[in-house]
Order: C-alpha cells, then sequence, then structure tokens
C-alpha cells in the first residue's frame, strides 16, 4: 500500500452492508429462501471513494468506525482495494453503521434497514489537516456534519476543492453549501430544500444561493441537470438491464470527481458518470459492480462517444 498522499479525501458514512438478493419482496411474519448473499462496505461518501479509487483516481476515507466485525470487514475491503486506511480511526467497544439491503428480484428495487450503531462521529480537532492539505478533492455525505464543516473551511481556504452529495436532508447540511464547490443533490433533495417545482428551478435556485462552481441534481434513470457559468442544460442516462440499483447514485459521485480530476469539462464528467452509474446498474453489489475507467471508455464508445 502507498503512503503518497491521495487525491481525494472523503468524510461521512461508511457502512458495512449485507446485500440479500430474494424473488419478490416477503410478507410480514413468513420465512423467505434467499437467492444470494453479499457482503461489502456501503455508505454514500465511502461507496463514492471506492468508485474513484477504482477508476484510478487515489482515495481514502476520514472517519471512525466500531473495532467490531462490521468495522473490521468495512477497513478489510478499502486494504483488498489498494486504499489507505491511516486516516480511519477505531472505536473500541463500539457498534460500526451497519444495514441489510434487500433486492428484490422480480422488480429490481432496493429496501434498506440500517443502524447507525453506537461510534461516535469524527470530532473537528480529529481531522487530518495535513492530508487534506495534500489533497485535490474533499467528498461529503452529510454525516460527521461537524468535522465535514470544519475540513470544508479548511478546503476553502487553501484552494482545495469540495464536493458535496446532497442526498439527504440532515439537520445542519445547508451550512456546507456555501463551502461547496460541487454541488450535486438528488432531485428529491433539491425541491425539497429549495421548495422549488422541478430539478431546473431548484438547481437555479441553489445556484444562486450557494455560488458553487457548479449544480449537478440527479434524477435517476431520466439523467439529470447541470448548471455551471456556461449556463443550465440537461445530461443523459444510458438504457440498460437492471440487475441491482444499490449504489449507482454513489458511483456517479465518485465517477463525477475522478472524472474532473482526470481533466474533463463538466459535459464531459457528467456523461462518464452517468456510463459508471449504468455499468454498475447491471452487475449485483454496491461495490463489486463498479466499473473500471477502461470499462467506462467502452461502453461509451460503443455509443458513439469518445472522450
Amino acid at each position: 500500500m502507498s503512503n503518497s498522499w491521495p487525491e481525494l479525501m472523503g468524510i461521512g458514512a461508511a457502512v458495512h452492508d449485507t446485500l440479500i438478493v430474494v424473488a419478490e419482496y416477503p410478507l410480514e411474519d413468513t420465512k423467505l429462501e434467499t437467492l444470494e448473499t453479499k457482503i461489502q462496505g456501503g455508505g454514500p461518501c465511502a461507496t463514492a471513494l471506492v468508485a474513484a479509487h477504482k477508476l484510478g483516481v487515489p482515495a481514502a476515507y476520514m472517519g471512525r468506525i466500531g473495532a467490531d466485525a462490521f468495522g473490521r470487514s468495512i477497513l478489510e475491503e478499502f486494504s483488498a482495494l489498494g486504499m489507505q486506511t491511516r486516516f480511519v480511526r477505531t472505536a473500541m467497544n463500539e457498534v460500526s453503521f451497519h444495514s441489510v439491503v434487500l433486492l428484490n428480484q422480480a422488480t429490481g428495487s432496493r429496501t434498506c434497514l440500517w443502524n447507525r450503531g453506537t461510534v461516535a462521529a469524527l470530532a473537528p480537532r480529529e481531522v487530518d489537516l495535513q492530508a487534506l492539505g495534500h489533497a485535490k478533492v474533499l467528498h461529503l455525505d452529510g454525516h460527521m456534519l461537524e468535522a465535514a464543516l470544519h475540513a470544508a473551511k479548511f478546503c476553502r481556504s487553501n484552494g482545495i476543492l469540495v464536493s458535496y452529495d446532497a442526498g439527504g436532508a440532515y439537520c445542519g447540511v445547508e451550512n456546507l453549501m456555501p463551502y461547496t464547490d460541487w454541488l450535486i443533490p438528488s432531485e428529491e433533495f433539491a425541491i425539497k430544500v429549495t421548495r422549488e417545482p422541478t430539478a431546473q428551478a431548484a438547481a437555479r435556485k441553489l445556484y444562486a444561493l450557494y455560488h458553487p462552481q457548479l449544480v449537478v441534481v440527479t434524477q435517476g434513470a431520466k439523467g439529470g441537470v447541470l448548471l455551471d457559468e456556461k449556463g443550465l442544460r440537461r445530461y443523459e442516462s444510458y438504457p440498460v438491464d437492471v440487475q441491482d440499483s444499490n449504489g449507482c447514485g454513489d458511483t456517479f459521485h465518485g465517477a463525477f470527481i475522478a472524472a474532473k480530476i482526470k481533466g474533463m469539462t463538466n459535459e464531459q464528467a457528467c456523461c462518464y458518470a452517468s456510463a459508471a452509474a449504468a455499468i454498475k446498474c447491471t452487475r449485483l453489489g454496491a461495490r463489486h459492480g463498479m466499473p473500471t475507467d477502461k470499462e467506462c471508455r467502452a461502453f461509451l464508445q460503443e455509443r458513439g462517444i469518445r472522450l
């Protein structure tokens, strides 16, 4: 494992996921044999970091997990992928954030049951500012809010870009947005926070209020909306045979960041990230199904797009 500084750092949720595939959603108070089970890491921030790392951008998670079986599994997966774990703090005798995800094979839908565990959030004083100072981008998801805000302010003062996956309207997350360069909310979040009727109107309001470099409102299978200094335009999704939608949004975020670090334009980054998310949707497992850079480029070339 290299001890060089990661180009991408992230502060947020790192979760132990148990993915269970069922033929149909179970009825209450019944027993149902499962088709397949996968153990893997999850969490919006950590999963986006894994996506970027698999696409060729060295990434590392900064946070706190328990020293339990869930936490050990999270660390082992980071290590197996070649990601540095020296910025992860472990808490003894605590339970890590964990979840069970039921995937309905008949419909492709997912149902997530989660438990936040007992691990205290990373404290602002525990943020490794030296590591952040060597990064190109900090990625946040609204979890570990105090540490995230401290880190975002440091990045703003030191010319380091901040990406924010605005998926959950948690208390206080509006404080992150003034320090965000790449604001990437879900359509649900954008409309809820701005109280605007459409993704386009919500993007304009967020851009006017918080002055990021760009706003990308993701709309799942419908593609999404990009707004920057060039104006508002849409980016498209790619129709695929969906096997598992779990982790597709996080893959989009990680791929978008990777694309920008690789030097792509905003439009190219949306195209590349949309391709990465589409490929992931065709495979089982939020992280097991993530594509490589070569696979993304081949997917796009098959559709007449060369980046």
